[in-house]
């Protein structure tokens, strides 16, 4: 099974569209190539643009059998997929022209795209794939020279390179490809290759495009360096399948761009990630903040935002999943193990809820230092697209589905360990931040936004988060003093902070607060920074 899935012929119309591929031009010498071709709608897609051009020229029949012949090409090594991919090609010349049978040979050929000797191929016009969605941890790719030059490649970055190599300059490439390309670390080299190497003509970004779990990214680009000041048009939206009968006459297939990002802007991201909400926070709190981490580097600059990492030791709980025969509904009624309780994930965190244990594991299970679950700690799902935190004083053993967070202290020796005598008021102090409108908004637009099918947290995010230092002591009291006040307000049925009524100006309180932390942060670094001709005030999204 190679993770295949069939591109919607709708969203095939509206690559194509967006590849310039148009029946209004000359579409003669336009060679495609489909490497993982499937059961050929890509193909049958150009195929009946190539021969509706044909029609509006006059061509003959028998020179768009050989246009067809020549031009569209597609490789797959399952052989029921090339069959199913020539009887669609076939079936649409058939449909442009009944009764004829020019259409002798096509060039869809039972092979792997990826093993093909392309090194001095540089002739396609128009690349158009889906291909299979094959994670490197899972199958062997390592019989493809260009995993061997780093380390674990997804076989989608394979195809993405092909593209980058085989398009000639000028012509169009149209992947259709896993949304994790656009910010996962291992993507990073082929992200700088396309932004370098290509004008970015479009991003899409879609939902339930494909049954499977994984969220679609269509990228659409041109073989051309990009212009200094070029804008991507992008859009993120869930696909419709259908569009209903009275309204296809008059719904346009491309779908609405009024959104744009810079492509410039994104070749300056850490990894090249695709961070297309940026443009949706030019001159706003989280820009800024972003900014700031990136540059207060130098040393004569005084820092007033560290990481979360720096302040807090961030580790996995037990590597059991939540269906583990060794958790147990009940402990059972023995003197010879010593029973703990565990939380297993989203399941039993809510933000700032107090948790509660659903089910037991022995004290002989348990692999990491017990020491680590019975300290107090802020538990936080990794598992989420939003920060979900909560404080556990009540020692419970947690899953590999949540973070565990505790105060960083350093020792003489250098290294840092958790101390005995955390304080727990610091602890709701970071708790209050992690539940924050702001960090929620800041995690959102630049990480977890770009996996929309089953977001992760990522431990490194996790720990680059910005949190405000040298805090004035009565400002920090108060923020402790409500987030205690938060833990018996909140409702147990929501992923959000639910409140209950009275509670709502208390949280509103809370938020003011914590935004006015972090302006404060940025208007000192504003202030100790060396003049500049042009100073950027910027617009907080909260006021």
């Amino acid at each position: 099974m190679r993770g295949h899935f069939s591109t919607p012929p709708l969203l095939v119309e509206q690559i194509l569209d967006a590849c310039g591929y148009t029946p209004d031009k000359d579409l003669s010498g336009i060679r495609v190539l489909d490497p993982a071709c499937g059961s050929g709608n890509f193909l049958a897609g150009a195929a009946h643009r190539l021969l509706s051009y044909g029609k509006r020229s006059g061509l003959s029949v028998r020179n768009l059998a050989r246009y067809t012949r020549d031009n569209i090409w597609g490789f797959d090594p399952d052989p029921i997929a090339c069959t199913l991919a020539e009887l669609q090609l076939r079936s649409t010349f058939d449909l442009h022209h009944p009764g004829s049978h020019a259409l002798h040979q096509l060039h869809v050929h039972q092979a792997d795209g990826l093993a093909f000797p392309w090194e001095q191929s540089k002739h396609i016009d128009l690349f158009l794939a889906n291909p299979p969605y094959l994670a490197a941890k899972n199958n062997d790719l390592s019989g493809y020279r260009s995993t061997h030059q780093r380390g674990q490649v997804d076989s989608y970055l394979l195809f993405l390179n092909l593209a980058l190599q085989v398009v000639r300059p000028g012509g169009w490439i149209g992947l259709v490809l896993p949304d994790p390309v656009l910010a996962r670390t291992n993507a990073t080299l082929e992200r700088q290759r396309l932004l370098a190497e290509t004008t970015i003509s479009h991003i899409w970004h879609l939902a339930d495009v494909f049954a499977a779990y994984v969220g679609a990214v269509v990228i659409v680009a041109q073989k051309t360096p990009p212009p200094s000041h070029h804008q991507i048009n992008w859009q993120r939206k869930r696909w419709i399948d259908r569009i209903p009968e009275l309204e296809v006459a008059e719904v346009s297939l491309q779908l609405p761009l009024s959104n744009t990002v810079s492509q410039a802007l994104l070749s300056q991201q850490p990894g090249a990630e695709l961070r297309y909400l940026l443009s949706t926070i030019k001159d706003t709190i989280i820009e800024r903040l972003q900014r700031q981490l990136h540059t207060q580097v130098a040393a004569h600059v005084p820092r007033t935002l560290a990481c979360l990492g720096e302040c807090m030791l961030i580790r996995r709980g037990e590597e059991l999943g939540k269906d583990s025969p060794l958790l147990k509904a009940t402990p059972p009624m023995t003197d010879e193990l010593r029973w703990y309780p565990v939380l297993r994930g989203g399941i039993d965190i809510r933000p700032y809820e107090i948790p509660i244990a659903s089910c037991w594991i022995a004290r002989e299970q348990i692999v990491k230092p017990v020491d680590r679950y019975l300290a107090p700690k802020i538990l936080l799902v990794k598992s989420a697209g939003r920060l979900q935190a909560t404080l556990d004083v009540q020692g419970h053993v947690v899953l590999q589905t949540l973070y565990i967070l505790q105060l960083n202290v350093c020792i003489a020796s250098g290294e840092e360990e958790q101390a005995a005598t955390n304080s727990e008021d610091e602890l709701y102090f970071f708790l209050a931040l992690l539940n924050s409108r702001i960090l929620q908004d800041y995690l959102y637009t630049l990480h977890t936004a770009y996996k929309w099918v089953q977001p992760q947290i990522e431990q490194y995010v996790l720990a680059q988060l910005p949190i405000p230092i040298n805090v004035a002591y009565p400002e920090k009291v108060q923020i402790i003093d409500r987030a205690k006040l938060l833990m018996h307000a909140c409702s147990k049925s929501s992923s959000v902070v639910e409140l209950k009524a009275q509670s709502y100006e208390l949280y509103e309180e809370q938020e003011r607060a914590i935004c006015a932390l972090y302006q404060a942060a940025l208007q000192q670094r504003r202030v100790t920074e060396p003049p500049r001709d042009v100073v950027d005030e910027g617009v907080s999204l909260y006021g």
